[in-house]
């Protein structure tokens, strides 16, 4: 079983809804998002990386799930780790776990950070010190999904 760095627990409202009784794909876009967050408010050396250099903090999130896959659940867990990481980016990936509904499969998702040059858009590479801040994070990670 995955370890995960980041546990979000949300109760489904009325309001996370679409018209048709199942959870919206606004809704999955919002918790994913707000997972990417979490995670990436952990990343204190990435943040002063950025905060040096002047780089963007940019992602890019592949195509989300649709939220009807997640059925019509009571609540749904959603956790983020990092599962890869290149020179210049790393992956999120994000897991949509549904619970009390007519579903049980997980959704993922993933988003591809990096930090680019203002001016040109190009990812700049991440060093040694990012790198190992992520791998130290998903030794740290002790969540289950």
């Amino acid at each position: 079983m995955t370890r995960w760095v980041v546990l979000q627990e949300h109760p489904v409202t009325p309001a996370e809804l679409d018209g048709g009784g199942t959870v919206s794909d606004e809704t999955v876009e919002r918790w994913v998002a707000a997972a990417r967050a979490a995670y990436l408010d952990r990343c204190a050396v990435l943040r002063q990386a950025q905060e040096r250099s002047g780089f963007v903090l940019a992602y890019q999130c592949g195509v989300l799930p649709r939220g009807a896959l997640l059925g019509r659940p009571t609540d749904v867990a959603v956790t983020a780790s990092a599962s890869e990481v290149r020179p210049d980016s790393f992956r999120i990936s994000v897991r949509l776990r549904p619970g009390g509904g007519d579903r049980e499969m997980p959704l993922n998702a993933s988003c591809v950070i990096s930090l680019e040059d203002r001016a040109t858009g190009e990812a700049r590479d991440l060093g040694t010190e990012i790198r190992d801040e992520l791998i130290a994070l998903e030794h740290s990670a002790r969540h289950f999904n």
